[in-house]
């Protein structure tokens, strides 16, 4: 019984980190993702021509959009957006010059969490793939 017990957590450890930190493949990538926050939406959405368009609607605020490149590193498991806005702050909040498209480039993870494709998972705010 106690071996049986063992074998089964063993199983259970290793498919949930296979689960939460598999690579994503290139080919699954493409499409839409959203961000929620407390003070509004992102949409963004990666086409295969490798372009990017990004929009963010905030609470009582008129929407803005974007429109850039991007790449993706299948080593690392990596997007990098060329000429996107920065909306949240590093402590969760919504940047002022949240509008502005910042030249230089914003890279963030693409991990498979479970059942779903998410982007900048280490972040308080993750893109999930819809």
């Amino acid at each position: 019984m106690r071996t049986a017990t063992q074998v089964l957590i063993a199983l259970f450890v290793s498919f949930t980190l296979m689960a939460c930190s598999m690579k994503v493949q290139s080919e699954r990538v493409y499409g839409s993702y959203a961000a929620s926050y407390p003070f509004g939406t992102e949409t963004l959405v990666l086409n295969r021509d490798g372009t990017f368009v990004q929009q963010v609607t905030i609470k009582n605020e008129p929407p803005a959009a974007a429109r850039g490149s991007w790449k993706f590193d299948p080593a690392n498991s990596r997007v990098d957006l060329y000429g996107s806005m920065i909306v949240v702050d590093g402590f969760g909040k919504l940047r002022n010059d949240w509008r502005n498209v910042k030249p230089g480039v914003v890279s963030m993870d693409v991990e498979m969490h479970w059942s779903k494709i998410l982007m900048g998972s280490a972040g308080k705010y993750p893109y999930v793939k819809q």
